[in-house]
Protein backbone atom coordinates (compact mmCIF):
# COMPACT_ATOMS: atom_id res chain seq x y z
CA UNK A 1 0.00 0.00 0.00
CA UNK A 2 1.20 3.14 -0.91
CA UNK A 3 1.68 5.53 2.05
CA UNK A 4 1.91 9.08 2.63
CA UNK A 5 4.01 11.01 4.43
CA UNK A 6 3.54 13.57 7.07
CA UNK A 7 4.37 17.42 7.69
CA UNK A 8 3.30 19.20 10.64
CA UNK A 9 4.03 22.55 11.78
CA UNK A 10 2.79 25.56 13.95
CA UNK A 11 0.76 27.22 10.93
CA UNK A 12 1.15 27.54 7.40
CA UNK A 13 4.87 28.01 7.47
CA UNK A 14 5.55 24.03 6.92
CA UNK A 15 4.06 24.69 3.24
CA UNK A 16 7.60 25.80 2.28
CA UNK A 17 8.74 21.91 2.99
CA UNK A 18 5.54 20.95 1.14
CA UNK A 19 6.43 22.77 -2.25
CA UNK A 20 9.80 21.43 -1.78
CA UNK A 21 9.27 17.80 -1.66
CA UNK A 22 7.10 18.44 -4.34
CA UNK A 23 9.67 19.23 -6.79
CA UNK A 24 11.81 16.61 -5.60
CA UNK A 25 9.37 13.80 -4.98
CA UNK A 26 6.77 14.50 -7.09
CA UNK A 27 5.01 10.94 -7.05
CA UNK A 28 4.65 11.43 -2.65
CA UNK A 29 1.18 11.93 -1.42
CA UNK A 30 1.41 14.28 1.43
CA UNK A 31 -0.60 14.59 4.50
CA UNK A 32 -0.19 18.32 6.13
CA UNK A 33 -1.32 19.62 9.61
CA UNK A 34 -0.58 23.04 11.01
CA UNK A 35 -1.12 24.06 14.66
CA UNK A 36 -3.03 27.10 13.67
CA UNK A 37 -5.17 27.59 16.74
CA UNK A 38 -2.12 27.44 18.68
CA UNK A 39 0.02 29.73 16.53
CA UNK A 40 3.27 30.98 17.47
CA UNK A 41 4.96 27.69 19.03
CA UNK A 42 8.06 30.16 19.51
CA UNK A 43 6.50 31.98 22.69
CA UNK A 44 5.33 29.13 24.40
CA UNK A 45 7.22 27.17 27.07
CA UNK A 46 9.08 23.92 25.87
CA UNK A 47 6.25 21.24 27.60
CA UNK A 48 4.04 23.01 25.80
CA UNK A 49 5.69 22.77 22.36
CA UNK A 50 6.13 19.01 23.42
CA UNK A 51 2.61 18.04 24.12
CA UNK A 52 1.04 20.09 21.02
CA UNK A 53 3.58 18.22 18.89
CA UNK A 54 2.90 15.05 20.36
CA UNK A 55 -0.43 15.72 19.57
CA UNK A 56 0.01 16.33 16.07
CA UNK A 57 1.90 13.47 15.25
CA UNK A 58 -0.28 11.43 16.52
CA UNK A 59 -2.70 12.89 13.98
CA UNK A 60 -0.83 11.88 11.26
CA UNK A 61 0.23 8.77 12.59
CA UNK A 62 -3.56 7.34 12.25
CA UNK A 63 -3.40 7.91 8.43
CA UNK A 64 -0.35 5.29 8.51
CA UNK A 65 2.30 7.76 7.22
CA UNK A 66 5.93 5.83 6.75
CA UNK A 67 7.70 9.21 7.80
CA UNK A 68 7.34 12.78 9.53
CA UNK A 69 8.47 15.85 8.98
CA UNK A 70 8.89 18.11 11.60
CA UNK A 71 8.41 21.37 9.43
CA UNK A 72 9.38 23.53 12.34
CA UNK A 73 12.47 25.58 13.50
CA UNK A 74 10.92 25.74 17.09
CA UNK A 75 9.97 22.17 17.60
CA UNK A 76 12.69 21.08 15.90
CA UNK A 77 14.86 21.99 18.45
CA UNK A 78 13.32 19.42 20.82
CA UNK A 79 13.16 16.98 17.89
CA UNK A 80 15.56 13.87 20.21
CA UNK A 81 11.88 14.33 22.61
CA UNK A 82 10.12 12.20 20.14
CA UNK A 83 12.98 9.45 19.34
CA UNK A 84 11.37 6.21 19.97
CA UNK A 85 8.03 7.27 20.58
CA UNK A 86 6.10 7.12 17.48
CA UNK A 87 6.14 3.53 15.07
CA UNK A 88 7.64 5.75 12.10
CA UNK A 89 10.91 7.75 11.53
CA UNK A 90 10.48 12.03 12.29
CA UNK A 91 12.90 14.33 10.67
CA UNK A 92 13.23 17.08 12.03
CA UNK A 93 14.68 20.61 10.12
CA UNK A 94 17.80 21.75 12.11
CA UNK A 95 19.98 18.67 11.18
CA UNK A 96 19.80 18.90 7.85
CA UNK A 97 20.26 22.43 8.03
CA UNK A 98 23.67 22.21 9.84
CA UNK A 99 24.57 19.83 7.46
CA UNK A 100 24.45 21.94 4.46
CA UNK A 101 26.41 25.03 5.96
CA UNK A 102 28.67 22.96 7.05
CA UNK A 103 29.42 21.95 3.83
CA UNK A 104 29.21 25.31 2.63
CA UNK A 105 32.39 25.90 4.90
CA UNK A 106 30.52 29.27 6.41
CA UNK A 107 32.82 31.09 8.69
CA UNK A 108 30.30 33.29 9.87
CA UNK A 109 26.30 33.53 9.57
CA UNK A 110 23.25 34.84 11.14
CA UNK A 111 20.09 33.10 12.64
CA UNK A 112 16.64 34.51 12.28
CA UNK A 113 14.39 32.70 13.90
CA UNK A 114 11.10 32.77 16.97
CA UNK A 115 12.60 33.61 20.00
CA UNK A 116 12.49 30.22 20.85
CA UNK A 117 14.57 28.78 18.69
CA UNK A 118 17.34 31.38 19.53
CA UNK A 119 16.85 30.78 23.04
CA UNK A 120 17.45 26.90 22.50
CA UNK A 121 20.37 27.59 20.58
CA UNK A 122 20.16 24.25 18.83
CA UNK A 123 21.84 25.79 15.21
CA UNK A 124 24.41 27.55 17.59
CA UNK A 125 25.74 24.50 19.01
CA UNK A 126 25.55 22.07 16.61
CA UNK A 127 27.41 24.59 14.22
CA UNK A 128 30.11 25.15 16.99
CA UNK A 129 30.46 21.01 17.51
CA UNK A 130 30.92 20.56 13.64
CA UNK A 131 33.31 23.94 13.37
CA UNK A 132 34.42 25.57 16.62
CA UNK A 133 35.64 28.98 15.20
CA UNK A 134 32.24 29.87 13.22
CA UNK A 135 30.80 32.97 14.11
CA UNK A 136 27.18 32.94 15.02
CA UNK A 137 24.49 36.08 14.77
CA UNK A 138 21.44 35.06 16.64
CA UNK A 139 18.62 37.15 16.13
CA UNK A 140 15.40 36.29 17.62
CA UNK A 141 11.69 37.80 16.34
CA UNK A 142 8.18 37.84 18.43
CA UNK A 143 6.20 38.42 15.70
CA UNK A 144 6.98 38.05 12.04
CA UNK A 145 5.96 34.46 12.34
CA UNK A 146 2.40 35.39 13.51
CA UNK A 147 2.23 38.12 10.55
CA UNK A 148 2.84 35.78 7.96
CA UNK A 149 0.24 33.48 9.37
CA UNK A 150 -2.15 35.69 9.82
CA UNK A 151 -1.55 36.24 5.62
CA UNK A 152 -0.02 39.30 5.67
CA UNK A 153 2.52 38.45 2.87
CA UNK A 154 2.58 41.82 1.57
CA UNK A 155 1.48 44.43 4.12
CA UNK A 156 3.75 47.25 5.82
CA UNK A 157 4.31 45.91 8.92
CA UNK A 158 5.60 42.59 7.52
CA UNK A 159 7.84 44.61 5.50
CA UNK A 160 9.03 47.00 8.63
CA UNK A 161 9.86 44.55 10.83
CA UNK A 162 11.58 42.10 8.07
CA UNK A 163 14.20 45.46 7.55
CA UNK A 164 14.02 45.78 11.07
CA UNK A 165 15.83 42.51 11.64
CA UNK A 166 18.10 42.94 8.72
CA UNK A 167 19.37 45.83 9.71
CA UNK A 168 19.92 44.53 13.54
CA UNK A 169 21.31 41.50 12.02
CA UNK A 170 23.92 43.32 10.00
CA UNK A 171 24.72 45.83 12.57
CA UNK A 172 26.02 43.31 14.50
CA UNK A 173 29.18 42.38 12.23
CA UNK A 174 29.56 41.62 8.51
CA UNK A 175 27.38 38.92 7.43
CA UNK A 176 26.52 37.27 3.97
CA UNK A 177 24.65 33.95 4.84
CA UNK A 178 21.70 34.27 6.88
CA UNK A 179 19.11 31.21 7.74
CA UNK A 180 15.64 31.66 7.35
CA UNK A 181 14.97 29.94 10.87
CA UNK A 182 11.16 29.24 10.62
CA UNK A 183 9.42 27.95 8.00
CA UNK A 184 7.66 30.77 7.93
CA UNK A 185 9.92 33.18 6.68
CA UNK A 186 10.58 31.71 3.03
CA UNK A 187 7.05 32.57 2.13
CA UNK A 188 8.25 36.02 2.09
CA UNK A 189 11.70 35.67 0.74
CA UNK A 190 10.79 38.48 -1.99
CA UNK A 191 10.72 40.72 0.82
CA UNK A 192 14.16 39.72 2.37
CA UNK A 193 15.28 40.32 -1.54
CA UNK A 194 13.65 43.83 -1.94
CA UNK A 195 15.85 45.15 1.06
CA UNK A 196 18.89 43.25 1.01
CA UNK A 197 19.36 41.04 -2.93
CA UNK A 198 23.34 40.92 -1.91
CA UNK A 199 22.86 38.87 1.29
CA UNK A 200 22.70 34.74 1.03
CA UNK A 201 18.88 33.81 2.40
CA UNK A 202 19.50 29.87 3.41
CA UNK A 203 16.12 27.90 3.13
CA UNK A 204 16.17 25.25 5.89
CA UNK A 205 13.31 23.47 4.12
CA UNK A 206 14.72 22.68 1.24
CA UNK A 207 17.38 21.05 2.81
CA UNK A 208 14.88 18.90 4.88
CA UNK A 209 12.93 17.74 1.65
CA UNK A 210 16.38 16.81 0.37
CA UNK A 211 17.12 14.71 3.71
CA UNK A 212 13.24 13.52 3.63
CA UNK A 213 14.13 12.34 -0.16
CA UNK A 214 17.89 10.37 1.24
CA UNK A 215 16.36 8.92 4.06
CA UNK A 216 13.14 7.22 1.70
CA UNK A 217 15.83 5.98 -0.88
CA UNK A 218 17.58 4.39 1.93
CA UNK A 219 14.36 2.85 3.50
CA UNK A 220 13.41 1.77 -0.05
CA UNK A 221 10.50 3.73 0.55
CA UNK A 222 10.66 6.05 -2.17
CA UNK A 223 7.83 6.19 -4.48
CA UNK A 224 8.81 7.05 -8.01
CA UNK A 225 6.10 6.78 -9.95
CA UNK A 226 3.37 8.94 -11.12
CA UNK A 227 1.79 12.37 -9.46
CA UNK A 228 1.22 12.52 -5.65
CA UNK A 229 -1.28 14.17 -3.76
CA UNK A 230 -1.60 16.80 -1.17
CA UNK A 231 -4.25 17.13 2.05
CA UNK A 232 -4.07 19.71 4.53
CA UNK A 233 -5.27 20.09 7.53
CA UNK A 234 -5.37 22.96 10.34
CA UNK A 235 -6.82 23.48 13.74
CA UNK A 236 -7.34 26.90 12.75
CA UNK A 237 -8.76 29.16 9.73
CA UNK A 238 -8.54 26.65 6.55
CA UNK A 239 -8.61 29.26 3.91
CA UNK A 240 -5.26 31.11 4.95
CA UNK A 241 -3.70 27.19 3.92
CA UNK A 242 -4.96 27.92 0.73
CA UNK A 243 -3.86 31.38 -0.29
CA UNK A 244 -0.28 30.34 1.08
CA UNK A 245 -0.37 27.02 -0.72
CA UNK A 246 -1.34 29.10 -4.28
CA UNK A 247 1.74 31.37 -3.38
CA UNK A 248 4.41 28.44 -3.24
CA UNK A 249 3.00 26.86 -6.20
CA UNK A 250 1.65 23.70 -4.59
CA UNK A 251 -0.07 21.44 -6.82
CA UNK A 252 -2.29 18.60 -7.04
CA UNK A 253 -4.23 19.55 -3.23
CA UNK A 254 -7.28 18.83 -1.93
CA UNK A 255 -9.50 22.03 -0.30
CA UNK A 256 -7.91 22.53 2.88
CA UNK A 257 -10.31 21.37 6.45
CA UNK A 258 -10.41 22.61 9.43
CA UNK A 259 -9.59 19.83 12.01
CA UNK A 260 -10.30 19.28 15.89
CA UNK A 261 -6.50 17.67 17.06
CA UNK A 262 -7.46 15.29 19.90
CA UNK A 263 -5.22 16.97 23.14
CA UNK A 264 -2.36 14.60 24.12
CA UNK A 265 -1.10 13.69 27.93
CA UNK A 266 1.44 11.18 29.07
Amino acid sequence: MKKPIGVIDSGIGGLTIVASMQKLMPGEDIIYLGDSKNVPYGNKSEEDIYLLTMAMLKFVEEREVKLAAIACNTISTIHKRFNGKLPFPVVDIVTPTVDHIDKMGAERLAILATEFTVKMGSYERMLRERRPGIEVFNEGSRDLATLIDRGEFDSQATYDIVKHHLNSIKGKGEVYNIVLACTHYPIVEEIFLDIDPSLNYINPGFQQAKAIRAQLHDMELLQRDGLGSVEIYTSGEAGIYRKAAEKLGIKRMSEPKTVAIKEYTE
